[in-house]
């Protein structure tokens, strides 16, 4: 597989890996490495086999979170 279209990012496929070529000009050197550390985390989560668990846990997490500050964040003036 190859994305040979007119582009500033680029993706070629071989038998175990893809690569990308992205033109400097296209894309902000940080933007990419948050884009990359981003995968690299759901790699890791991925790897990491959670039960169901532990999604109940976050979401209540930001239900607590949401309902201790959002008077705060939604009015950081007052």
């Amino acid at each position: 597989m190859e994305n040979t279209m007119a582009s500033p990012i680029t993706v070629r496929s071989t038998d175990d890996q893809y690569i990308v070529s992205i033109d400097k000009k296209a894309v902000d050197v940080n933007l990419l490495l948050e884009f990359l550390e981003k995968m690299r985390l759901e790699h890791l989560i991925g790897k990491a086999c959670f039960d169901e668990s532990i999604e109940e846990i976050g979401e209540q997490i930001n239900k607590d979170w949401w309902a201790k500050n959002k008077e705060w964040f939604l009015n950081p003036d007052r």
